[in-house]
């Protein structure tokens, strides 16, 4: 499925929503916060119009921490 920046905006918002209720104010969700908000910022700088391949990109090129971070929201991308 292909995703625009507005849809993929609106998805981290609805997953880090998702952990706070489910995980409380721990560090996994502040660690989330971190990581995808730098995500959205790249969005938002990307003429990249594949969204999919941009957050796959990101997970390629990251840390092992923030690599979890992505594979986790992609997991739930691909979920909903």
């Amino acid at each position: 499925m292909k995703y625009s920046k507005s849809n993929i905006n609106e998805y981290i918002q609805l997953y880090l929503n998702d952990l706070e209720d489910y995980e409380g104010e721990g560090d996994n969700v502040q660690i989330s916060e971190i990581v995808l908000n730098d995500f959205k910022m790249l969005l938002t700088e990307s003429k990249e119009q594949d969204m999919t391949q941009l957050l796959k990109e990101a997970i390629h090129n990251s840390r092992p921490v923030n690599r979890l971070v992505y594979k986790n929201f992609l997991e739930y991308l691909e979920n909903i």
